[in-house]
């Protein structure tokens, strides 16, 4: 057991350090490019890290092990509201904008709603892995619309989160390296969790709703501890939502897409509830007072808990 556990935590740098030096290389060459930087903060804030859970979905899918692929996203999503979130306003409280209650956490919850009903039929199909990518594309086409209205601090704010001074050249080997370690780290992650998997006797989707879903959702938990250090709430929150939201549209769709996705049956009456469920807790938490307080974020680690507690118990009992 000792070496899977020890390629899956090279694998998990690699991707880190991957994601890591492909997002400041794509920052620098955009910037060369004449990209303002408002669009580059916003791109990079809206998909560099979600970029390790869609490699490894991939990965997984085209490797057999799908079931990894789909548990990646439901356990990402579950981690970055209660896990990430939850981190984040313990370090400090977050103010919240009207906006976020909504707009952006009603359709964090009704996009997991359709990927449940998506599920309904045992798996996501490639006919709804379409369906999803076309919520992603209408999805893309509202949110630069709406980036347009934000006010002149937030863009400024965007625009130094991505500053990059380094050589483009250095810049395009940073992209370089940083895809190849995508790959790279991916596959080592995918290939350790199912010997773990096998070594332990529990399933994959277990291995992926758990650990792979903490490992790709570490980029939003260090950006999200950053941001809470230095105020900078509408980045961390608007992150969190986004995350979901590319998670299930972007991830999941372009996955199905690739490989259809098998459901388990125990994720339509457990897991995806529970998913959908720490979303509704998003908004609850978020419409107190538009703040995220401290005893919020202890709140929603201990849901977390919860969650992980239960998922261990009950595959210990199986």
């Amino acid at each position: 057991m000792l070496l899977p556990v020890v390629l899956f935590v090279v694998g998990l740098v690699i991707l880190v350090v991957g994601a890591e030096l492909l997002i400041r290389g794509a920052v620098r060459v955009a910037r060369a490019a004449g990209v303002s930087p408002f669009v580059v903060g916003f791109t990079v804030i809206g998909f560099g890290t979600s970029a390790p859970e869609l490699v490894v979905g991939l990965s997984a899918a085209l490797n057999g092990s799908s079931e990894i692929a789909l548990g990646n996203v439901v356990g990402s999503n579950i981690t970055n509201v209660g896990l990430v979130l939850g981190t984040a306003a313990v370090v400090a409280p977050l103010a919240a904008k009207m906006r976020l209650l909504t707009v952006e956490v009603p359709l964090v919850i009704g996009c997991s709603l359709l990927l449940w009903a998506l599920c309904w039929d045992g798996q996501v199909s490639r006919g709804d892995g379409a369906i999803l990518l076309a919520g992603f594309a209408a999805l893309v086409v509202y949110m630069f619309r709406s980036v347009r209205s934000e006010s002149p601090a937030v863009k400024a704010e965007l625009g130094l989160a991505v500053a990059e001074k380094m050589r483009v050249w250095v810049a395009i080997v940073f992209v370089a390296i940083g895809l190849v370690g995508l790959v790279g780290g991916a596959h080592l992650m995918v290939t350790a969790a199912v010997e773990l998997a096998r070594g332990l006797g529990v399933s994959e989707w277990l291995i992926g709703l758990t650990v792979v879903a903490v490992g790709t959702s570490l980029p939003e938990l260090a950006a999200a501890v950053v941001g809470a250090l230095r105020g900078e709430a509408d980045i961390v929150l608007g992150n969190i939502a986004g995350s979901n939201l590319f998670n299930v549209l972007l991830i999941c769709g372009v996955t199905a897409v690739v490989r259809p996705l098998p459901v388990p049956a125990t994720a339509l009456t457990v897991e995806l509830p529970m998913m959908t469920g720490f979303a509704v807790l998003l908004l609850l938490v978020v419409a107190n007072g538009l703040r995220v307080h401290r005893w919020e974020g202890a709140l929603l680690l201990a849901a977390y808990s919860g969650f992980v507690v239960w998922q261990v118990v009950v595959a210990s009992s199986a």
